[in-house]
């Protein structure tokens, strides 16, 4: 599985030149990359003996699991945010968080935001859409991390009451740091130390979550 998403993500890379970055082919260019390094990680993680010595921790396990989706879907929102260039679609400095260019309530436009395929020969390279559809993807990201934040938090605060301290831990300390990675790019104008952070911070939380989702799973003995 690792060998076909890493054949698909090379011709993804291909098409982000030849389809001239193609929000939809950015963003799963992203995806590829991340899909990757998680099945290479939980390999990595299980062959290095990363399990549970009986099932005690089974009903944790779906758990994990839907963190692991929430995750990877905010992970995609935050993609189709970079290529759509809308990581400072709600301005920068004060009034940019938690607000958005000042407002509570900004003009958006979440269907043209939303719009996954627009034709061949298109440059995006800038971005296309108007304010208002940048505006709507930014917030629909932000509103997406405070799921992943909420979700993650109980789930790492549930993960240490039950003796998977170590696991816990690492992913409350991962989840602070995306959340702070994330105000900082905004706040600050998107520098490129932060933004590159913010994306390397990503895998790292979903290695944590990995992680977990291993100390769930029983040993192989034999």
């Amino acid at each position: 599985l690792a060998l076909a998403v890493i054949i698909f993500q090379a011709m993804l890379g291909m098409w982000t030149v030849t389809l001239l970055l193609k929000p939809i082919v950015v963003m799963g260019h992203l995806l590829g990359g991340m899909t990757t390094f998680g099945l290479l990680a939980y390999a990595a993680l299980r062959f290095a003996g990363v399990a549970s010595a009986d099932e005690r921790m089974a009903d944790l396990r779906r758990l994990v699991a839907i963190a692991i989706v929430l995750l990877f879907c905010q992970i995609a929102l935050g993609g189709w945010t970079s290529a759509n260039y809308a990581a400072l679609a709600c301005g920068y400095g004060p009034g940019s968080f938690p607000q958005c260019l000042g407002q509570w309530a900004p003009p958006t436009d979440f269907r043209e935001g939303f719009v996954l395929w627009r034709g061949i020969g298109v440059n995006y390279e800038g971005g296309v859409l108007d304010m208002a559809a940048r505006s709507a993807i930014q917030i629909v990201h932000r509103l997406g991390a405070l799921v992943v934040f909420c979700y993650l938090g109980w789930l790492a605060l549930k993960l240490v009451r039950r003796g998977l301290r170590l696991c816990g831990i690492a992913i409350a300390l991962a989840l602070v740091s995306q959340v702070l990675l994330g105000i900082s790019n905004v706040y600050f104008g998107l520098p490129l130390g932060i933004a590159t952070a913010h994306n390397g911070v990503a895998a790292l939380l979903l290695f944590t979550l990995l992680a977990a989702l291993a100390r769930t799973q029983r040993g192989n003995n034999h």
